[in-house]
């Protein structure tokens, strides 16, 4: 009795030991084989099925090296979670069982989800900065002002509007657009007018508009400013050559819609009038490098 008894035990024993030999008592590693949807925003948020094989209780999942929110374990073979934020770009997803020896074995799959651009692009810088006042200047009927807005990625689709009040100190009042081009690419963008600015004059730029490739758009508007300043007025004038290239009458509309003496062109008789005494001047003898009157009635 003794003797079977001992029989038993023995068997016993090797069988375990087989058991063991076998890893009949390990835990397994997992083994991961799809995630659905395999993509999702930049931002996470994205409810994924992971399947495989051999999953278990208090597994952890990861999406390249942050872990996944609200991680459950249907089964051995599929996992329920939620990414969490991550670049753009694909990463490795890993699913690990606990208390795993082997952890090289650990259930990965190689760029195995891919975030995508979710974030709607937005204007880093503008030119000229807002609120610029710009009071250097050769021709107050001639002021470069470069007009530019920079994106923080690339984008498409850009539109710029310019708008033009005249400065409170102004002799004359008006309002209105301001015709000119769009041009660019990638980052940058600028606005061309069909015709220079002008002194005497505040300037309001609207950006509306920037996709980037992923086809976010921007939100909303940017919108900057910037003024050109009032010049003094003046009683004596020097005529430029740039006032002269027209010749004739051209040329007196020109003197006479200067911010610096009428802005207003159609006053051009009053500077014929104005100088018929001392400068004997008419309408097809002005010439650069003349001074004379603008008389204010």
């Amino acid at each position: 009795m003794k003797r079977a008894k001992s029989i038993v035990t023995i068997m016993s024993i090797a069988l375990l030991l087989v058991w063991i030999t076998g890893c009949g008592g390990c835990k397994k590693p997992a083994v991961l084989t799809s995630v659905s949807p395999s993509s999702g925003p930049e931002t996470g948020g994205t409810s994924v099925t992971l399947t495989g094989e051999d999953f278990a209780e208090g597994a952890t999942v990861t999406f390249g090296t942050s872990a996944a929110r609200n991680v459950s374990i249907v089964s051995k073979t599929e996992i329920s979670a939620v990414t969490p934020g991550g670049p753009v770009g694909s990463v490795n997803v890993t699913v690990a069982n606990p208390d795993v020896e082997d952890k090289e074995s650990t259930g990965i799959l190689v760029n195995g989800f891919t975030y995508t651009d979710a974030t709607p692009p937005t204007i880093s810088s503008v030119n000229p900065a807002d609120g610029t006042v710009i009071s250097d200047y050769e021709d107050s009927l001639e002021v470069n002002v470069p007009i530019s807005v920079t994106y923080d990625e690339s984008v498409s689709g850009v539109s710029i509007t310019v708008d033009m009040a005249t400065n409170q100190d102004a002799l004359r009042q008006e309002s209105g657009a301001v015709s000119g081009s769009v041009s660019g690419s990638g980052t940058t963008y600028t606005f061309t007018p069909d015709a220079p600015f002008k002194a005497a004059r505040k300037y309001t730029v609207t950006v509306t508009g920037g996709t980037d490739a992923a086809g976010n758009a921007m939100q909303g508007t940017k919108q900057f400013s910037f003024t050109i300043k009032t010049p003094e007025r003046v009683h004596f004038y020097v005529v430029k050559k740039s006032d002269v290239a027209n010749g004739g009458v051209a040329a007196l509309k020109r003197i006479a819609s200067r911010p610096e003496t009428y802005d207003n062109a159609e006053r051009w008789g009053w500077i014929l009038e104005g100088n018929q005494d001392d400068a004997i001047i008419d309408r097809f003898s002005v010439y650069a490098g003349q001074k004379i009157l603008i008389p204010w009635w």
